[in-house]
């Protein structure tokens, strides 16, 4: 069974095999600015994400780390993550959401898709790779 539980910036440390293992454009700590939650299944952290809400709060920008133990049963996890994105939408109510997909990273578009992201035609490179923005308007 699939728990939230409330994130703590060790829970980060914890998955150490992470599907797209890249450190975010913060220091860790800004993680807990906003909401943030951290997926537990058999006692073992497995996922953890959040919404950052940028100094003006009027954006908020969504990250996530995934355990690649996730996928053995992803369609569980993507129906958790789904639910666990929508909680925190909700909850921060009218946000413009969005987060950048590493391109050709086939499960990260698809979980963004999912959730209900689309792609914005806008990108980044960030230590020579491009990202790509996905967004949604709450």
């Amino acid at each position: 069974m699939i728990i939230f539980k409330e994130f703590k910036v060790e829970d980060w440390w914890k998955i150490d095999d992470a599907v797209e293992p890249f450190p975010p454009n913060q220091p860790l700590e800004a993680l807990t600015r906003g909401i943030s939650m951290t997926a537990v299944e058999d006692g073992e952290v497995m996922a953890c994400g959040g919404i950052v809400i940028n100094e003006s709060e009027t954006e908020g920008t969504i990250w996530c780390k995934v355990s690649e133990k996730c996928l053995v049963n992803s369609l569980s996890w993507a129906r958790a993550m789904k639910e666990g994105a929508y909680l925190m939408m909700d909850t921060l109510g009218d946000l413009k959401i969005s987060t950048y997909i590493l391109g050709g990273f086939c499960r990260g578009d698809k979980l963004a898709r999912f959730i209900g992201l689309k792609k914005s035609g806008e990108s980044e490179i960030h230590n020579g790779n491009t990202y790509y923005k996905y967004m949604a308007v709450i």
